[in-house]
């Protein structure tokens, strides 16, 4: 089971806190899958992939509320907590940072606090996507993490989709469970 976190909504749909829900709606493409709704606050699409079963989840009970929804689709789909993978944005990590752990905590990240809170575990594993912090020091991280990306971030930001679909396929199809930090960055010549 796979679960890209962020926020329902026309409002959200392109600022920094859904970057989970811009990934996983790259990977349904990419593999294939309709995401369609199961339930008030689920889209949720199957398929397979090399002989795997594989559940996609985007939560629609708000990033705060994901564990409501995980929590609940994990048990019903009866997936052990070794097979959950949380793709979701990390303001302690820079634009660019990808960094996946096989298990670990919160590092504070309500979303992440509310999965571990209805799976009673922190055993699943993560794909951590750097948003950086503002730049401004006015700006409070609440209002940061609800802005669009800014027109010269979004050639890394596909880049960190593009890295992270590949990633997403090592840990899934090939089982890797060793931590992965993937740095992107702009350069003379572009990405």
């Amino acid at each position: 089971m796979i679960a890209g976190l962020g926020n329902p909504g026309p409002d959200y749909q392109n600022t920094r806190h859904n970057l989970g829900f811009m990934f996983l709606d790259a990977l349904a493409a990419r593999w294939k899958i309709s995401l369609s709704e199961d339930g008030r606050y689920l889209l949720l699409g199957r398929g397979r992939r090399r002989g795997e079963n594989v559940i996609l989840v985007k939560p629609l009970a708000y990033m705060n509320r994901s564990g409501e929804v995980i929590g609940p689709i994990a048990a019903r789909e009866e997936v052990e907590a070794s097979r959950v993978l949380i793709v979701v944005d990390d303001l302690d990590l820079p634009l660019g940072t990808v960094r996946f752990r096989p298990r670990g905590g919160t590092a504070g990240h309500r979303g992440m606090e509310s999965i571990v809170e209805y799976l009673g575990h922190e055993e699943f594993a993560r794909i951590r996507l750097g948003i950086g912090r503002p730049e401004n020091q006015s700006t409070a991280e609440s209002d940061y993490v609800l802005m669009p990306f800014e027109e010269g971030e979004l050639p890394v930001v596909k880049k960190v989709i593009d890295e992270t679909l590949r990633l997403t396929e090592r840990v899934v199809l090939e089982g890797i469970t060793d931590p992965v930090t993937l740095v992107i960055k702009e350069n003379k010549e572009g990405i």
